[in-house]
């Protein structure tokens, strides 16, 4: 009963409320008009949601895949009986358990154009200072990184403890059978794996559609990086609480509702090719 009051509160009646807020035009000061589909049918020939709607999939497309790809990799590493194996464990766990504000800040400080490490170390090669959050494509590069690098830790963990509950007799039959390292890890690894990598895959995918504090933090909205890096977060925030229109922001939020539930049940429809779970 806590449960699912808990999920009325605060998932069901705030998705009614959002959804009704989007057929209206819901201003600043709570005066509000029903107008239909009105907002919807202007976000369909407004060109910066299409350019947030694309920098977002470039995000989930570019990050999604290399994360997953890295932190599987890590984590049988770390699986194995390797030297230091704790402190590789805390080091790659460190952003996980550290604000999102704060490593984005450090981002911040570090890609600074004219005090940031990167730039000194460019230096130091003789290469030039670059303007990492006005150059469209370098604050993309800025922000796949920070992706990519913050988002390890939690899936490493995940898939750490996938590793862990594969049984070790799995193995040894494959030894005596001749079975090289690489073959372990692609006919016993990674099918046995692929419950914690399919959950990896959906929270990577809705985390990557959500984008927001990264893209907030590190480019101004005057910036002329800002059309190129927007996200669909990004812009809905900007255009309910910096713009004030929240009808309209609202219409987006819908949207990328709609995106983000349509992705996660085809996944959902084609795990049953590729996930293997243990009791089958």
């Amino acid at each position: 009963m806590p449960l699912l009051v808990g999920v009325l509160v605060f998932n069901f009646i705030p998705f009614v409320l959002n959804l009704f807020y989007s057929l209206t035009d819901l201003g600043s000061f709570g005066r509000w008009n029903f107008i239909g589909v009105e907002n919807f049918t202007k976000l369909f020939s407004d060109p910066l949601f299409y350019k947030a709607v694309g920098n977002t999939f470039f995000y989930v497309i570019i990050t999604v895949p290399i994360t997953v790809t890295v932190s599987v990799c890590i984590a049988n590493l770390l699986n194995k009986k390797i030297k230091g194996k704790t402190l590789y464990r805390t080091i790659y766990f460190l952003p996980v358990v550290t604000m999102a504000s704060a490593s984005t800040l450090v981002f911040k400080w570090m890609f600074n154009s004219s005090y940031g490490l990167v730039n000194q170390l460019l230096e130091l090669v003789g290469v030039e200072g670059q303007l990492w959050f006005t150059d469209p494509q370098l604050a993309k590069i800025v922000i796949v990184v920070f992706i990519i690098w913050s988002g390890l830790g939690y899936k490493i963990m995940i898939l750490l403890g996938g590793l862990q509950s594969i049984p070790e007799t799995y193995y040894e039959a494959a030894s005596i059978d001749g079975a090289t390292s690489f073959k372990q890890f692609t006919h016993i690894t990674i099918p046995l794996l692929t419950p914690s990598i399919f959950f990896v895959v959906i929270w990577s995918l809705i985390g990557s559609f959500q984008l927001f504090d990264v893209v907030f933090m590190l480019i101004k909205q005057e910036s002329p990086a800002y059309s190129a890096t927007i996200t669909m977060t990004r812009y809905f925030y900007d255009l309910g609480f910096t713009l004030g229109d929240k009808g309209y922001a609202s219409a987006v939020a819908v949207i990328l509702f709609l995106i983000i539930m349509t992705i996660t049940l085809i996944q959902f429809k084609l795990q049953k090719r590729w996930v293997h779970y243990s009791d089958e």
